[in-house]
């Protein structure tokens, strides 16, 4: 009797915590660019998706399953880099997309970091955007600018005055003698708000935008209870 009073009360507890406990909370949260991706890494011109070399071979095969890269702060700041990335209009490369829309993020977080750089640059004018995008339809947005949070990923060093800025990754290249990526920490200044979604959006100069990997910080996603029902079931026919 009593075994079976434990087993019910534990339960109802379990039942409880998938119905009313809708958010997981994690230090960093990797967002998925595949659905999004309009270019690749292995094999091609990230700028233009002609065949090619992109020279961001190695960092692929560094980050392909997550790996700390020293942020702006000094902190450590993990990143997954994934054979897809996003590429955006420049004049220099006049057949991407002038912006690439919807990039599911779904979750609150504290930061947001952004591993970026650009093909070409366009020094004293604001070059490409990301707008990120709340449930309610409010939105925020972080403009990007050559020598202040972006440059080219040939300019070694970069000249970032931006102090949430930093080239976070340098290795020898054929396109250039050396590439680089960047990486920028925006400080989300409505925490408790969720981020649906974040756009990428070319302000039409010569730099041409690469997005390469998005990574939240302080971060809380929603999990809704169909996606718990199965672990909960398991639970239970365990206890029978």
């Amino acid at each position: 009797m009593k075994s079976k009073l434990l087993t019910g009360i534990f339960i109802s507890l379990l039942l409880w915590a998938v119905f009313f406990t809708p958010a997981f909370a994690a230090e960093w949260m990797f967002i998925d660019l595949k659905p999004s991706a309009n270019a690749k890494i292995t094999n091609t011109q990230w700028w233009t998706g002609q065949p090619g070399s992109s020279d961001l071979e190695e960092a692929l095969k560094i980050a392909k399953d997550g790996n700390e890269f020293e942020g702006p702060g000094g902190e450590k700041v993990p990143f997954k880099i994934e054979d897809a990335n996003l590429r955006i209009f420049g004049t220099n490369a006049a057949q991407n997309p002038k912006k690439i829309t919807g990039i599911k993020v779904e979750a609150k977080a504290e930061t947001v970091y952004f591993l970026h750089m650009t093909g070409w640059e366009a020094a004293g004018v604001k070059s490409y955007k990301f707008v990120m995008n709340y449930d309610g339809g409010s939105s925020e947005e972080l403009l990007m600018e050559s020598h202040v949070n972006s440059d080219d990923w040939c300019h070694i060093p970069a000249q970032l005055q931006d102090k949430n800025s930093i080239q976070i990754w340098k290795e020898t290249g054929v396109t250039c003698g050396t590439v680089s990526l960047l990486a920028t920490k925006w400080k989300n200044p409505n925490p408790n708000k969720r981020i649906k979604t974040i756009d990428f959006i070319s302000l039409e100069t010569a730099a041409v935008p690469g997005l390469f990997a998005i990574t939240l910080g302080g971060a809380s996603a929603a999990v809704f209870p169909g996606e718990k029902l199965a672990v909960t079931w398991a639970n239970l026919k365990y206890l029978y």
